[in-house]
C-alpha cells in the first residue's frame, strides 16, 4: 500500500499550462494523497473541483496580469512575475507552514522552483511544452534573455548560479528531482540524450471523465452559456477552438467560420471564455463560450486550432486530426510536429478563407490523417492520464 504523500502544486494562470496541473491534482487526490495548490485566486474553483485545497498567492498578487492583460503585450511584466521574489517568498512561506513531501512546480515558474530548492523539498518540474526544443538546439536559447531576472531571485535566496553554459530551462530543470514532460515521447522532437531526472508522462488531461475545466483553466474549449450545440446525426463535426487566453484571435476565428460555412458539417466554435464580440457564424455553426473537451471530441472529425499543446493533446487523445494555425508562444513547434507526423495540416495564422477551407476538406477526405491520429491516441492512452506521473511522484523519498 502506497503511503499518502503531502504534495504542494504551484501554478500560475497562463492558459493551457493549468490543464496538466489540474489533471495531476485530480489524479493524486484520487490515489489518496493530500494535495494543496498555491496559485492566483482566479484558479481557486478549478483546483477545488479537482479535490485539492487551494491557497492564493499573497505577496505575488498581480490581478492585472492574472485576469486582464494580454500575455504577449507585457512579456517583461510576466517574466518579472514568474521569476520574481514575491512568488519565491509565497512558496517559501507555504512550504514552511505545512508538511510537504513533494513540491510540484510549473516548469516555467522559476521563482517557485528556486524556493522549493532552497527549502530542500524534493521538487518536480511540470513541463507543459515540448521538452526537446526547450533544452536543445537554437530554440532552447529563447528564454536565456530572462536569465538575469532568474539569477537575481536565486541570489536573493542564497542559491548557486545556474550553469552558464547550458540553456536556461535545462539549467533550472537539472536542479529538480524529477522533470515530468506532459506529452508522449513519440510526439516530441527527439532528444539526443535525456537526463537521468527526465520522464515522459504523457498528457494529463483534466476533463476526460467529464469533470470540466472552467474559467481560467485552459481546459476544455470554452461553456455553452445556455446556447445549445446543434448536432445533426450523420453529419461530420468540425470544432474550431483557439486560445483560452486573449491572443486577439477574433479575425482568425471569423475566417475559420467563413471557411466551413459551405461544408456539410456541424460546426462548434468555442471561445475559451475570451470576450469576443461581433462574430458572424454561418447557419451550420454554433458559437459557445466554453465546453469541456470530453463533451465535444468523441464526436469531432477535425479540430481547427491555434495549436496550444493542451488542445493538440486533447484532440489526439481522442484520435482527432487537426488543422493548426499557430499564433505565437510554443504553438509553431506543436503545429510543426502535427504536420511532420501526418496528424494534420499546418497553416500560417494569416491563412485566407480558401486555404482554411481546403485544409479542412483535405483532412476530412484523407482517411490517413484519422488513422495516424488513432495510433497516437493509443500511445497517449498507454500513459494512463496522469498514472505515470503519479508513480514518479510516489517514488520520491
Amino acid at each position: 500500500m502506497t503511503r499518502a504523500r503531502h504534495v504542494l502544486i504551484v501554478v500560475w494562470a497562463a492558459g493551457g499550462n493549468v490543464v496538466p496541473a489540474a489533471g495531476l491534482a485530480a489524479a493524486l487526490t484520487g490515489r489518496g494523497h493530500h494535495v494543496r495548490v498555491l496559485g492566483p485566486p482566479v484558479l481557486r474553483s478549478r483546483f477545488e473541483r479537482a479535490g485539492a485545497r487551494f491557497r492564493p498567492f499573497e505577496r505575488a498578487r498581480q490581478p492585472h496580469l492574472m485576469e486582464e492583460e494580454v500575455f504577449d503585450d507585457n512579456l517583461l511584466g510576466w517574466t518579472r512575475f514568474i521569476s520574481g521574489r514575491r512568488v519565491a517568498e509565497d512558496v517559501m512561506a507555504e512550504l514552511a507552514a505545512e508538511r510537504t513531501d513533494v513540491a510540484v512546480v510549473d516548469g516555467f515558474l522559476s521563482a517557485g522552483l528556486a524556493a522549493a530548492e532552497k527549502s530542500a523539498v524534493p521538487t518536480v518540474a511540470l513541463v507543459h511544452v515540448l521538452y526537446g526544443p526547450a533544452v536543445e538546439g537554437p530554440l532552447a536559447t529563447q528564454w536565456d534573455p530572462t536569465r538575469p531576472l532568474v539569477e537575481a531571485t536565486r541570489q536573493h535566496l542564497g542559491l548557486p548560479e545556474l550553469d552558464p553554459g547550458a540553456p536556461l530551462m535545462a539549467g533550472l530543470w537539472s536542479r529538480c528531482a524529477r522533470v515530468l514532460a506532459c506529452a508522449p515521447r513519440s510526439f516530441d522532437v527527439p532528444s539526443a540524450d535525456l537526463p537521468a531526472n527526465h520522464r515522459y508522462v504523457g498528457p494529463i488531461l483534466d476533463d476526460v471523465a467529464g469533470s470540466g475545466g472552467g474559467p481560467g483553466s485552459g481546459g476544455g474549449t470554452g461553456s455553452g452559456g445556455g446556447t445549445p450545440v446543434r448536432s445533426h446525426p450523420g453529419h461530420r463535426t468540425v470544432l474550431i477552438s483557439m486560445s483560452t487566453t486573449d491572443m486577439r484571435q477574433r479575425d482568425v476565428l471569423q475566417r475559420s467560420l467563413d471557411a466551413v460555412a459551405d461544408l456539410d458539417a456541424s460546426v462548434v466554435c468555442t471561445l475559451g471564455r475570451v470576450p469576443i464580440d461581433g462574430l458572424r457564424p454561418p447557419p451550420n455553426a454554433t458559437v459557445v463560450d466554453w465546453l469541456p473537451h470530453s463533451e465535444l471530441l468523441p464526436r469531432t472529425d477535425v479540430v481547427v486550432t491555434h495549436a496550444g499543446l493542451s488542445t493538440v493533446m486533447a484532440a489526439l487523445a481522442s484520435g482527432v486530426p487537426l488543422v493548426c494555425m499557430p499564433m505565437g508562444r510554443d504553438q509553431p513547434l506543436n503545429a510543426r510536429r502535427v504536420s511532420a507526423l501526418g496528424l494534420g495540416i499546418e497553416l500560417p495564422p494569416a491563412a485566407g478563407v480558401g486555404e482554411i477551407r481546403s485544409a479542412v476538406g483535405t483532412v476530412l477526405a484523407d482517411a490517413s490523417f484519422r488513422q495516424r491520429a488513432t495510433v497516437m491516441a493509443e500511445d497517449i492512452a498507454s500513459y494512463g492520464n496522469g498514472a505515470v506521473a503519479v508513480r514518479e511522484i510516489e517514488s520520491l523519498r
